[in-house]
């Protein structure tokens, strides 16, 4: 069940960087688009656990995964996969506020990361 040991993981950017030909424009947009995006999508599915809305849970976590792989993260698509069986099966909603707290805490950190470096390219 979600990996509470990927929250300190190191940025990797490679992926966005090869699709972007290290164009840093398009890298800044990124990550602004996504520092925009996703903490808009966590408070509504934070939302979402609240009621136990299990199919607005599932339609969320889709949603975000897409964020994640040109980032370098697999293991939070991993984590939102399991999020979104748990609400899919209707397994319990201890087990999505277990899951979503790591993954929270992971999104937070990658969060900080991106902005690091985007600081960095600025410069």
């Amino acid at each position: 069940m979600c990996d509470s040991n990927n929250v300190d993981k190191p940025l990797n950017l490679s992926y966005l960087e090869k699709i972007s030909g290290t164009n840093t424009k398009f890298i800044i947009t990124t990550i602004d688009l996504f520092n925009s995006h996703v903490p808009k999508l966590m408070e509504e599915i934070e939302d979402a656990i609240a009621l136990q809305n299990w199919d607005k849970i599932a339609f969320l976590v889709h949603k975000m995964k897409t964020s994640f792989g040109y980032l370098g993260r697999e293991d939070i698509i991993e984590d939102l996969l399991e999020i979104e069986q748990f609400a899919l099966t209707k397994v319990g909603v201890a087990n999505i506020v277990f899951c979503f707290g790591h993954v929270k805490a992971s999104i937070n950190k990658l969060s900080a990361q991106l902005i690091h470096y985007k600081n960095q390219l600025a410069n």
